[in-house]
C-alpha cells in the first residue's frame, strides 16, 4: 500500500519587493536572480521535502504585492493551511502592511497559521530597519514564530522552509 504524502498550500504574503519570489526562487531551485522581475499575480512552485523522517509537498503560492492585485488574490488564499509573511529587514514600512495582508488571509482562510519572516538581512544596516527585537514582537501579536534570513545569500532560508513544514506536519 502506498504512502500518501501530505500536501500543503503554502501562500507567501507581504508588499511588492520584500523578496517573496526570491525566497521560492533559493529554496526550490537553490539559484538568486539579482534583477529579479515583479510577480504579476501568482507564482506557483512545489518542493518535495523530508523533515524529522517524514515526506512532504510544499505547494508554494507566491502571491504579488503591488497594490493593484490586492482585489484578484484574495481567491488564493483558500485552502492555504500556512501564510509565509514576509517583510523587507530593511524598510519597516513592509512589517506594518503586514496587518492588511494578515486580515486578508484571515477573512478568506480562518484556520490558516502565520510564520514570520524577515528577508534582506545582508542588506540591514545597524540600526536601521527593522531590528530582530521588533520582528519578534510583531510576530507574537499572532502567537506565530519568526525567522530572519537572506534569500540572495541564502543564509536561514532551507531552516524557515524546514520549521514551516514542522509546523504544517505537527497539526
Amino acid at each position: 500500500m502506498a504512502v500518501r504524502v501530505p500536501i500543503f498550500k503554502t501562500v507567501l504574503i507581504g508588499e511588492g519587493g520584500v523578496g517573496k519570489t526570491s525566497l521560492a526562487v533559493r529554496y526550490t531551485e537553490d539559484r538568486f536572480e539579482e534583477d529579479m522581475k515583479m510577480t504579476i499575480g501568482v507564482n506557483f512552485a512545489s518542493k518535495k521535502v523530508e523533515v524529522d523522517g517524514t515526506n512532504a509537498t510544499l505547494m508554494l503560492w507566491d502571491l504579488g504585492g503591488q497594490p493593484r492585485f490586492r482585489d484578484v488574490i484574495g481567491d488564493y488564499f483558500r485552502g492555504a493551511r500556512i501564510a509565509i509573511a514576509v517583510y523587507d529587514a530593511t524598510r519597516f514600512f513592509s512589517l506594518e502592511r503586514l496587518e492588511d495582508w494578515i486580515s486578508r488571509v484571515k477573512d478568506t482562510a480562518p484556520e490558516c497559521k502565520f510564520f514570520f519572516v524577515a528577508n534582506k538581512i545582508d542588506e540591514r544596516q545597524d540600526g536601521m530597519g527593522v531590528s530582530l527585537e521588533d520582528g519578534t514582537a510583531f510576530a507574537q501579536k499572532y502567537d506565530a514564530p519568526m525567522m530572519e534570513v537572506s534569500a540572495k545569500t541564502g543564509e536561514g532560508v532551507n531552516e524557515m522552509f524546514e520549521s514551516v513544514t514542522r509546523m504544517l506536519l505537527s497539526q
